[in-house]
């Protein structure tokens, strides 16, 4: 059977007008609401991306307010490396001018020998120089005085003159006296006394105090005027 239209052609044409105003109207809602819910997405990015500056702030804020607080507290010390880099000359020169006891009397155990004892020993090193040159010794020389006793031998007193001369920090070695005791000891001994010079070379410990924190900044700002 063949189907029959029989709407005047009038209104067929109207029907299918109004059917792409409907699919148009659809469409334009769904475009709507693909829109609405983008500019939704796009507005809880920006929330949650400005609440993560904010909390970034905060924590700034934070920690300029504790780096305020401990300057602050440093304040009654800002002039304080002035005054090192003022004084830290008179500390150089006193540095590299002292006598260097520990390595003196490490250097004297080793070389007293087995036949001697040392009983007391008085020392006055060189008075500080400030503006001595390095490499020189200083004058006047300084004094030590031994006194000691070994056995009934000269070749004994003579041989611990002869290794106290050989030190780098000794000169001039000589024996005051010497005389033979025969009661103190079960055996006869021999108690002497002999004196020296004692050395001082500026800067061989060194030409100057070494403060890290200063220095350190000195390097760095020759580095940087450098490049």
């Amino acid at each position: 059977m063949r189907r029959i239209n029989l709407l005047p052609p009038e209104e067929r044409h109207r029907g299918l007008e109004r059917l792409r105003g409907q699919r148009a109207a659809g469409l334009l809602l769904v475009g709507g609401g693909a829109a609405l819910l983008l500019v939704g997405l796009v507005a809880l990015f920006l929330v949650v991306r400005l609440y993560m500056v904010e909390s970034r702030i905060a924590e700034l804020d934070a920690g300029i307010a504790e780096q305020n607080a401990r300057l602050e507290a440093l304040a009654p010390y800002r002039g304080l490396e002035a005054g090192i880099r003022e004084k830290k000359p008179v500390a150089d020169g006193v540095y590299r001018s002292r006598f260097q006891w520990a390595e003196f009397l490490q250097g004297l155990a080793f070389v007293i020998p087995t036949s001697t004892a040392l009983e007391t020993m008085s020392a006055e090193a060189s008075p500080v120089d400030i503006d001595a040159p390095v490499g020189q010794p200083l004058q006047p020389p300084g004094r030590v005085v031994f006194t000691g006793v070994s056995f009934p031998e000269y070749r004994n007193v003579a041989d611990f003159v002869v290794r106290m001369d050989n030190l780098r920090y000794l000169a001039n070695t000589r024996l005051e006296s010497a005389e033979l005791d025969r009661e103190t000891f079960v055996q006869p001994a021999l108690n002497f006394e002999a004196e020296a010079e004692l050395v001082t070379e500026v800067g061989a410990a060194g030409t100057g105090v070494r403060l890290e924190g200063l220095e350190d900044q000195a390097l760095s700002g020759k580095g940087g005027a450098g490049r």
